[in-house]
């Protein structure tokens, strides 16, 4: 019998196979998202999992290859639907008629979205937590995996923001990047300072402020 054989988990058929795989992703997201990427050793997902050890080397290659497929299993539907609203705002553009409100919107909307489903709530604070993570591999993932859509966008909100500078501009998309971000992570500091909470208010809502914020900044005057 090879090595490998002996170390792979043991599965019934395709079904077992895709449970034990859900399962680990699912313990990795809250775990990752509690104690942070470098917090967590694989022995304790696994653990949570009721999984052995060999299946995450089995499914992922390893730790950092399991971060990246829990990235993919979330930016995955957030992507094609940013996507979705981009070649809407393409359609626009070529015509003359985009506007930086509706391309921030299309382009903030399903991550906004997502973070306000029950579901995307544990990967948001995990996504602002890796995104600042000290290791540049982690990082990495993060990038690479919002790249070819936040490329796209970045180059059509450049073409309709002619009258800032490059400097400027870098500014201003490194402001908006912020917010949306510490938006997502919704981590409590806004709540603490004004000692009340917003955390019920519909993503819609939260959108709408987060586009009216980010639309005047775009267009404001750079003062002289």
């Amino acid at each position: 019998m090879s090595e490998r054989t002996e170390n792979a988990p043991s599965l019934t058929g395709h079904l077992a196979d895709g449970q034990t795989r859900e399962r680990i992703l699912r313990a990795a997201e809250r775990l990752f998202a509690e104690h942070g990427y470098s917090g967590v050793s694989l022995r304790t997902i696994m653990a949570e999992a009721g999984a052995n050890t060999a299946s995450v080397h089995y499914y992922f290659r390893g730790k950092e290859g399991l971060l990246r497929a829990l990235f993919d299993m979330r930016t995955g539907p957030m992507n094609a639907e940013r996507v979705r609203l981009l070649d809407v705002c393409q359609n626009e553009f070529e015509q003359g008629q985009l506007t930086t409100r509706k391309l921030i919107a299309a382009f903030a909307g399903p991550a906004i979205r997502s973070g306000w489903h029950p579901n995307g709530v544990l990967f948001e604070k995990l996504s602002a937590q890796c995104s600042v993570d000290p290791n540049p591999a982690v990082r990495r993932v993060v990038f690479e995996s919002y790249h070819a859509v936040a490329m796209r966008f970045v180059s059509m909100l450049r073409a309709i923001c002619p009258h800032l500078s490059d400097t400027e501009f870098y500014w201003r998309l490194h402001c908006f990047y912020g917010t949306m971000t510490y938006t997502r992570a919704r981590n409590g500091r806004v709540a603490y300072l004004l000692a009340c909470s917003y955390d019920e208010t519909p993503a819609d809502f939260v959108l709408e402020q987060l586009v009216t914020f980010a639309e005047a900044g775009f267009h404001a005057s750079s003062p002289r």
